[in-house]
Parts: C-alpha cells; sequence; structure tokens
C-alpha cells in the first residue's frame, strides 16, 4: 500500500524496470497505472530506471519507518551481488507517500555479498568458494529474493534471500543495535527452523502475511518458478506454511490451500468416462509430478462419481489408473473415443517415451480396458509440445485426428482406416485457417456441441489464455466467436484470460441444457464451469457482423452489422490500436486504418445483449 489509502497496490516488472498499479477499488481490486517505470536519484545525482532482473524478487516496503514505501534489491548490474537500498523521500519532503522521490542512499546496505549457494561475504570481506579460494567480484547472476521482516520481535529487522539456481533459503540475524542501519555478519540455511527448514531443488521464495487472521504474520514458502525446468519440484506439495510459535516458526502443512482441492502437480488434463457402468460421468485426470526418489513421472488419477448424472460429487480413487506410472511415459494426455465403432468409449493415450512423441489407442474389450489391444499411431506426426485430438470432422462417422501445433497451427488427418485399424492421411496443414502464429502457439483442441444446436464445434485454448469456438466446423470458413464468462464481482460477461496451455474437455455433469467447460491446468488444477445460459454460446445466424474487403490493401475497412455494436481492433500480441468505437445497425460504415502497419489484426464487436464475436483481419 504505498499511498496509505488501506488497500495493497500492485508492482510488477516492464520494459523498463518496476510498473505499479494503483488498486482504485472499493469492494474488490481494480487496477489503474500509477506509474510505467519507477526512477530514482542516482549517487551521481543523475535521474535513472529502476532496474531490476526479470525474475528478480525484490523488497517493497517502509524500511526506514518514516511512513512510505521503500525498495531493496540486488546489484541490477552484476558487477558485485550486494542489496541496494532506494529510500523513499516523499515523507521527507512534507508530501504524501508516493513514488516519485526515490534517492540511491546506500550501495552495500546491511554490509552482505551474495557470492554464490551458501557462500557470502560480510562487511567489505571478498568472495570466497567453499575452498577458501578468493572470487574477486564474484557475479552471481541469476535471480534472487528479499523478504525484510523483525522475525524475532526486537525491533531490528532480519534479511531472508534466496537465488534462482539454489535450493535452500538463507536467513541473517542482525548485530546491529536498535535504531542503526542493518548489519549482517553471518547466516543460517535452517530456516524458518532446523528442523522443517524450507528446501526446493530451485528458488525458494519467501512471503510474509497474516492468512490465518490470528493479527499475527505466517510464512509462505513456495518455489519461485512456473514449470519444471531442469530441476524437479514437487508441485502439488509446494505451498509450505509456517506459523509463529514462541520465538521460532512452526510448519503447519507443505500444501496450504492445495490440500483443500484437486492438485496434481503439472499439465492436469481432465477427461470423462462413466468406467463403472452406474450413469454418470467419472473424472479422470492425467498429470506429471515428482516421484519420491526426485524423478518426473506421468500417471492418470481416477475420481469416480458418487452423485448422479444431475449433481456430481467425486471420490478419489487412485492416483495411477492402469499403473501407467512405471510404463516410462512423459507427458501424457488422454481422451476418451469410441475409436472402433463398437459402442463402447476406448482410451486415447498420448505420451512422450524415450524422446519419441506417441499416440497410442488402448481398446475396449468385453470386460474392461484391454492391454493387449493396444495400438500405437505412426501415421501421423506429432511433435513435442503438440496435441492431439480425436473426433469425426470429415462426416463419415469414423474419427479424424486433429493436432495442434506447438506453434499454433492446426493439422486435420483424415480417418482412411476402420475398426482397430485406423490409418490417418494428412487432408489439411491449416484447417479452419488456423495457421502457425506464434501469439497463438501451444494449440490445444476440442470438438464439442456446446450450444446444443446438434452441430459439432471447435474448441480452441493457446498461449494468448483466450478459448475460441469455431460454430458448427463441418460448416465454418475460419470465423469464430471468444468464449465469455461471467463475473460476479462486476456481473458482466468477460473473456476468458485463464493462463497458457489449458486442456479443455466438454462434459454433461449437471440437469443443464449445456455441458460444462473442465479445465485442465498447467499447473496441476482444474477449473468447472457450468454453462446454464445460451448467452455466451449464442448461434451466430442470429447476430450480422462482417467485415470487408478482407484481406485489406485500402486501408477502408466497412463493417455490416444487423445491432448496435462496439468495435475494438487488436494486434496478435494483444495491442488495442482501436477500443470501444460505437457503429451503428446498417450503417454499413468504414474504419479508416491506414495508420496501421500491414499484418493481421482481430476486429472485435461489443453487442448490446454482451455477446463478443472477433473476425481476423489481413492488411496488406
Amino acid at each position: 500500500d504505498y499511498n496509505g489509502d488501506g488497500k495493497k497496490d500492485l508492482f510488477t516488472t516492464g520494459n523498463l524496470g518496476i510498473t505499479a498499479y494503483r488498486n482504485v477499488g472499493t469492494d474488490y481490486p481494480q487496477w489503474e497505472k500509477a506509474l510505467d517505470f519507477i526512477s530514482y536519484l542516482s549517487l551521481s545525482g543523475n535521474e535513472v530506471n529502476l532496474q531490476v532482473n526479470f525474475n528478480d524478487y525484490p523488497y517493497i516496503g517502509d524500511i526506514d519507518s518514516d511512513g512510505d514505501i521503500d525498495i531493496l534489491n540486488f546489484n541490477f548490474s552484476g558487477i558485485q551481488s550486494r542489496i541496494l537500498f532506494y529510500e523513499n523521500k516523499s515523507a521527507d519532503n512534507g508530501g504524501n507517500s508516493d513514488l516519485g522521490s526515490f534517492e540511491l542512499v546506500d550501495n552495500y546496505w546491511g554490509t552482505v555479498e551474495d557470492c554464490d549457494c551458501g557462500v557470502f561475504a560480510f562487511e567489505g570481506e571478498d568472495c570466497q568458494d567453499v575452498f577458501g579460494r578468493m572470487m574477486n567480484n564474484a557475479r552471481h547472476a541469476g535471480g534472487k529474493s528479499l523478504a525484510i521482516f523483525d522475525f524475532k520481535e526486537d525491533g531490528k529487522l532480519e534479511l531472508v534471500s534466496s537465488h534462482e539456481e539454489c535450493s535452500e533459503l538463507y536467513y541473517f540475524s542482525n548485530v546491529a543495535t536498535a535504531n542503526q542501519a542493518p548489519d549482517f555478519d553471518s547466516f543460517t540455511s535452517d530456516f524458518p527452523n532446523q528442523t522443517d527448514a524450507a528446501r526446493f531443488n530451485i528458488y525458494p521464495n519467501t512471503m510474509i502475511m497474516d492468512v490465518l487472521d490470528d493479527e499475527k504474520e505466517e510464512l509462505i514458502i513456495s518455489p519461485n518458478i512456473e514449470a519444471n525446468l531442469g530441476s524437479p519440484i514437487d508441485f502439488s506439495s509446494s505451498n509450505w506454511l509456517y506459523q509463529k510459535s514462541g520465538n521460532d516458526y512452526e510448519l503447519l502443512t507443505k500444501e496450504f490451500l492445495q490440500e483443500d482441492m484437486v492438485d496434481w502437480g503439472a499439465q492436469a488434463s481432465p477427461a470423462f468416462h462413466d468406467y463403472d457402468g452406474d450413469g454418470d460421468l467419472d473424472l479422470f485426470l492425467s498429470y506429471t509430478d515428482l516421484s519420491q526418489d526426485q524423478t518426473l513421472f506421468s500417471a492418470i488419477a481416477l475420481y469416480e462419481n458418487t452423485g448422479d448424472s444431475q449433481n456430481p460429487a467425486f471420490e478419489f480413487i487412485t492416483n495411477d489408473y492402469l499403473k501407467l506410472s512405471v510404463a516410462g511415459l512423459a507427458n501424457i494426455f488422454i481422451q476418451w473415443e469410441d475409436v472402433d465403432l463398437d459402442g463402447k468409449e476406448d482410451l486415447v493415450l498420448q505420451g512422450t517415451l524415450e524422446n519419441s512423441n506417441q499416440l497410442r489407442i488402448i481398446f475396449q474389450g468385453e470386460s474392461g480396458l484391454d492391454l493387449n489391444s493396444t495400438i500405437t499411431v505412426d501415421d501421423a506426426f506429432i511433435g513435442f509440445g503438440y496435441s492431439i485430438h480425436l473426433a469425426d470432422v470429415i462426416g463419415d462417422n469414423h474419427p479424424d485426428l486433429l493436432v495442434g501445433k506447438s506453434s499454433g497451427g492446426l493439422i486435420l488427418y483424415e480417418n482412411i482406416g476402420g475398426g482397430r485399424n485406423p490409418q490417418f492421411r494428412l487432408e489439411n496443414n491449416a484447417y479452419l485457417g488456423i495457421g502457425d502464429d506464434f501469439f497463438r502457439s501451444a494449440l490445444r483442441v476440442q470438438v464439442a456441441d456446446i450450444d446444443n444446436d446438434y452441430n459439432q464445434d471447435l474448441i480452441t485454448s493457446d498461449l494468448s489464455g483466450n478459448i475460441r469456438v469455431f460454430s458448427d466446423l463441418k460448416n465454418n470458413e475460419g470465423e469464430f466467436d471468444s468464449l465469455r464468462f461471467y463475473n460476479s464481482l462486476d456481473q458482466n460477461f468477460d473473456d476468458s484470460y485463464f493462463g497458457k496451455r489449458n486442456n479443455l474437455v466438454f462434459a454433461p455433469l449437471y440437469n443443464d441444457d449445456y455441458p460444462a467447460l473442465v479445465i485442465g491446468t498447467v499447473s496441476g488444477g482444474l477449473r468447472i464451469f457450468r454453462n446454464n445460459e445460451e448467452l455466451p454460446v449464442e448461434s451466430g445466424e442470429e447476430l450480422v457482423f462482417q467485415v470487408y474487403p478482407n484481406p485489406n490493401q485500402s486501408r477502408l475497412l466497412y463493417i455490416r452489422t444487423n445491432q448496435n455494436i462496439s468495435i475494438s481492433i487488436t494486434t496478435l500480441n494483444g495491442q488495442k490500436v482501436l477500443t470501444g468505437q460505437f457503429y451503428q445497425a446498417f450503417s454499413n460504415q468504414a474504419i479508416d486504418v491506414s495508420a496501421l502497419e500491414g499484418g493481421i489484426y482481430i476486429v472485435s464487436a461489443v453487442f448490446d445483449n454482451g455477446r463478443r464475436v472477433s473476425r481476423k483481419v489481413v492488411l496488406y
């Protein structure tokens, strides 16, 4: 809370340093950009951007107890890994707490220098490695985090730091007297306590806040990375909560929040199938996690639906359905589909084995899945980062193969085989005009009738976090809508931004006219959205929105619509170049886009009923 209004504000990384957003909400947070970047007065008297490494976690808080927030961060240049103290002078200058008066007042705060994992130098000493050899001007590159707090409750600030290449936290006790500048001369890695010290394989980060509503500050320690890259993390047990107990901190749980939800580490991919034949859909969830011997594996978890077809309730059965964890497959994704058209759904499984991405189909026998009736599809190329989905796209009742590319394109393979011998032939390398697109890479697709009009729709998610619907895919020429979700805070329907690499499945879980959407996230969790209204996915026949000519060389875009709309234009990377321009129904007005560079743009219309429709336009 930098401006003292009682509401926490937001600080995040930007191209020029630290970007600040002011919280202007009342009942819930609403963000208004306060500064594109924070600047400071350097020791030489120049005004300079306050730069941080992209993976740094600086400390932002009131260090000198004068009522405004200060900033601590490790040296951005990397010449010496020392902590810099940027003092906020706004309160000293008689003004309100603000962000416009920072000054670098100490380039060796706490007299400590980070040399290497578990190696520090104090009070002007040179860095030495673990063998005692000098490391002059050590450059311990990479992200670093800082947490500052009076852990001992003695009126002095202590320091906790970490590094993205290191597995532990480092706690520094303040040996200065009260009301003096902090002075650190030793450290320990047994933090928060010797018995349950917080250690991850990479980059632990300490957050200090009262989450138990006990008027005391708890510690939440979690790895400051988003994916398992090189150093595995058990992301299903990665939120460690410590509570103050006397003069120490006691570990309460390693699964704070995670223990109250479905969380399987990483790459959750849901699928539904009535495996016990009781008339309701059971939940299957493939995932990637960390084993006890610190190796990554993929498996399938099963939850039995103990409710009914109208009120689902899921009970955990096993974390290793079919014992696939010992098969050596990584990055498993699943689908249930009747491939051989015998009336029983088969298990379609995509996974990586020995640097090869494979597609396998396990067929149903008389008494369940028959592992001896497993085939490997080898006539379609499935690269790393690709995703697959089987559905009858051609219209001959045989499931065809859709392949979402890591580069954003969509490939269609026609199934020219039959029964338990599917054969896939390349039909279209950019189905529905969906070609490679950097800003929509990591493409995932699903086919389902989501608006109950008896026509199959294609639903896509990608790196943008947006979910798009290509209605009636067999008659679609590349037009799509953005799937919209009800926001109960502002009581409106908004576009979807659910992060990258989501895995989608639609299933009739409730007694609704439309199927529910279940999203498996890259972080291992699930989101369920109930579609009990037609508004988010209406039939395109009742609303008209056309943009022409397309492709366009004249730089005049004409709009044809049968209702009043608000027009916005964005680039493929989400930058808005036109916002909220009103167009009247049947006016056939034109938009002058001569100021725009050649390329591909998204023209979006918002109708009076809240529905949003988008068109892709090419400018030459």
